[in-house]
């Protein structure tokens, strides 16, 4: 989980934001002088091809030649299309590339733009091969979908309009209106911590971010990675208080092929091992985030996973 101590020296960076829908190829060759993420999958692994079985999974993506990924293009940090280069970066977007490498020999990806209530009916229906999108486990999430990991551990936190007064943790959104991304933990959090809190939710990040600068709730609840983005973004919102939660992020797979969570789960071991996952990081959430790498969580270690 990222510390708020962490954060206090970031507060004049600046990101660039652009939203976007659909599907997008981000496999393409970046501008010359931009490639320090593609420097990185340059050095990603591929699988031997003996781990590439017959039938399998990882076997339909390589004949396919691209992964496709359900994901973001407009989450800062995470997974967000650039809109010099076209490329999608971030932390989930390098992570998906390097899958891809794995897999392919090519950091080919397809990524389809997807919303939290629409993750588990991509991956069943077969529309995308893995979700790599801030996607919390639960296990009740898991009785739909697979999880590979947990490669990443978030936070709730709450996120203000600059100048609000009187919210700094979670039992302060009693009694008010709270913003929170639809099907995601934090309405289950908030139901939890601030019983008479009305909850109002929307589909996407941008949505949420956009209700509350337009004082449609007086808080909004997410995942303290995506919160500390925007705030970086647009200084018109700040985060308050510290996370309240801890929130393992898992790669979402279509339920029951434990033959391809195997496979993810041994390449999230190989890249964790080599510090290719660490470096990562580094060229994404640490730009922003003061200090080394946090340690990757164990995989395998939460309920669901």
């Amino acid at each position: 989980m990222v510390s708020m101590k962490r954060l206090v020296a970031v507060a004049a960076v600046s990101m660039l934001g652009l939203s976007a829908c659909g599907g997008t190829d981000s496999g393409s060759p970046a501008v010359p002088g931009e490639a320090k993420g593609n420097d990185l999958i340059a050095s990603a692994p591929v699988a031997a091809a003996a781990d590439i079985l017959p039938g399998s999974t990882m076997e339909k993506i390589k004949q396919r030649g691209e992964l496709l990924v359900g994901g973001s293009l407009d989450a800062p940090l995470l997974s967000q299309q650039n809109p010099t280069t076209g490329e999608v970066e971030g932390f989930d977007a390098d992570m998906g590339k390097a899958l891809a490498k794995y897999i392919i020999g090519e950091p080919r990806v397809k990524i389809v733009n997807s919303a939290s209530e629409t993750r588990e009916a991509l991956l069943s229906n077969g529309t995308v091969d893995v979700v790599f999108q801030t996607y919390t486990i639960t296990p009740e999430r898991a009785e739909q979908v697979a999880f590979a990991g947990p490669y990443y551990s978030s936070g709730l936190s709450l996120a203000v309009r600059k100048g609000t007064t009187g919210i700094t943790k979670p039992e302060d959104l009693n009694g008010k209106t709270v913003i929170a991304g639809a099907n995601t933990p934090a309405v289950s959090a908030i139901k939890k911590l601030a019983p008479q809190a009305k909850i109002v939710t929307f589909g996407s990040d941008p949505e949420c971010m956009q209700a509350l600068k337009q004082e449609r709730g007086d808080a909004y609840v997410q995942d303290e990675t995506l919160l500390v983005a925007n705030a970086q973004k647009d200084p018109s919102v700040q985060v308050v208080g510290s996370p309240f939660t801890e929130d393992p992020y898992g790669i979402g797979l279509k339920h029951g092929d434990d033959q391809f969570k195997k496979f993810v789960n041994d390449w999230l071991k190989k890249i964790q091992a080599d510090g290719l996952w660490q470096k990562t990081w580094k060229n994404s959430l640490g730009t922003v985030v003061q200090g080394e790498a946090p340690t990757p969580p164990q995989i395998g270690s939460v309920p669901g996973s």
